[in-house]
């Protein structure tokens, strides 16, 4: 390999040239030279200097490149993976940081890009280079996590946290934690839960453990255990962020269901300090919005979806419930550019949901998709969207939250055709769901 000062290298893995993602050509290249590199080169290291740039079809290799790509991987000071478009030798070359560093490994991806159920629990940082004006803003904040991560040389890699955990708790418990994961993958979670359970009986303090059979307490809906789960995942490590923020979820959750074994709250001092802990973490502000939305405090509401939907760069569950309220509050429809621009991003998103076999996050994706139409003007296909949605409802309780988002705008569409329709046809099926 060339005499190469690794400790100052950024390598960059991601998609090579112009590939197809979803409905789109995405020119990988374009954003390698004029996003990734300049943002990479302005990221200051702690003793001085600044980050390199790296990827292997623009070096020179004077040796096997496979052999060296490797060393990059594993021996580079950060690695800047994107993982827009699933491409095979992305995820593999991730997989391979992953399992040689505990740190420095950092994940980007379009806001408009799927992420896959394997690693859809790792922090991936949104990012977007059309239409040219969000390049300055992609780049800043590019450099911003880089440096971050530089700073706080945060334990990132979920293969070695997995590792480490293990490895303290012995193989009875490697033995459960791999049952537990075959467990999940066969969808069996009464089983994966025991298997937990009977992994804490062996290591009562460990933080991780109650967070894992907490989420799938909450997936089971079973939201007095996911809660207590999540308070002694919080007491075990105060500054565990992602408990607090499912802490308050769940406590939200059973706030108007007497019964709970822990004290009655609404959840937000949970959520209002898993924010302290982690500003970037969308769902702690959109969970925090859906709150102070029940109590009626719609302003408020307003400015944590708003938080939630810069903070995801658009994604569209804060950003519809921000419209919304925007439009309850402001008394109009009128959208900014920067909100239609997102709609039509968001639009693009939730199709692929309801397109996916089965359809995905159903049946919020066609509810979505639905008010979407409600708000670009394509009131035609508003109410189709809308009765795919109620016929994919589980649970009436899901109608009737779609139902009360709708009513929040009654003062402004009370007289529209289409709306009305929408509102009496919700009236009318959710009766015949099944009730909780």
């Amino acid at each position: 390999m060339p005499e190469v000062d690794l400790s100052s290298i950024c390598f960059v893995v991601m998609p090579f040239g112009i590939k197809r993602v979803g409905d789109k050509d995405v020119n990988f290249d374009f954003i390698y030279d004029e996003v990734f590199v300049p943002a990479i080169a302005a990221t200051p290291l702690p003793e001085g200097g600044y980050l390199e740039a790296r990827r292997t079809d623009k070096d020179f290799f004077s040796a096997d490149i496979d052999i060296e790509m490797y060393q990059y991987i594993e021996y580079s000071r950060l690695s800047l993976t994107d993982i827009t478009g699933l491409n095979p030798n992305v995820f593999y070359e991730l997989g391979v940081r992953h399992r040689a560093r505990s740190s420095g490994t950092v994940i980007f991806r379009q806001v408009d890009a799927a992420i896959p159920f394997d690693v859809n629990h790792i922090k991936a940082f949104p990012y977007e280079y059309e239409p040219e004006t969000q390049v300055e803003e992609s780049k800043s904040l590019i450099t911003r996590v880089l440096t971050e991560s530089l700073l706080n040389n945060r334990l990132d890699s979920p293969v070695q946290i997995a590792l480490a955990a293990q490895r303290a708790m012995g193989l009875s418990i490697d033995r459960l934690l791999k049952d537990a994961e075959n467990a999940i993958r066969r969808h069996d979670r009464p089983q994966a839960i025991r298997k937990y359970e009977q992994a804490i009986k062996l290591n009562y303090g460990n933080a991780t453990l109650y967070q894992e059979v907490g989420l799938l307490y909450k997936d089971d809906g079973k939201w007095n255990k996911a809660a207590e789960a999540f308070a002694k995942a919080t007491r075990f490590i105060p500054a565990y962020s992602e408990a607090h923020r499912e802490l308050g979820i769940a406590q939200n959750k059973l706030f108007s269901k007497p019964g709970s074994s822990l004290e009655m709250t609404t959840g937000e001092e949970s959520l209002k300090r898993a924010i302290e802990l982690n500003d970037q973490d969308f769902d702690a502000y959109a969970s925090l919005g859906g709150i102070l939305k029940r109590l009626q405090r719609f302003e408020e509401a307003y400015v944590m979806y708003q938080l939630a939907t810069d903070v995801s760069r658009g994604h569209p569950y804060p950003l519809l419930n921000a419209i919304r309220l925007q439009v309850r509050q402001r008394g109009s429809m009128s959208l900014t550019a920067k909100q239609t621009s997102q709609l039509k991003r968001a639009e693009q998103m939730v199709r692929l949901q309801t397109q996916d076999s089965p359809p995905s996050n159903i049946p919020w994706c066609f509810f979505d998709l639905s008010d979407i139409y409600v708000f670009l003007g394509r009131k035609d296909a508003c109410f189709n969207a809308l009765e795919e949605g109620v016929y994919n409802c589980t649970s009436a309780w899901q109608a009737e939250t779609h139902l009360n988002s709708l009513q929040l705008m009654s003062n402004v569409l009370a007289e529209d055709e289409i709306f009305k329709r929408c509102i009496d046809f919700l009236k009318e099926e959710i009766p015949n769901l099944p009730q909780d």
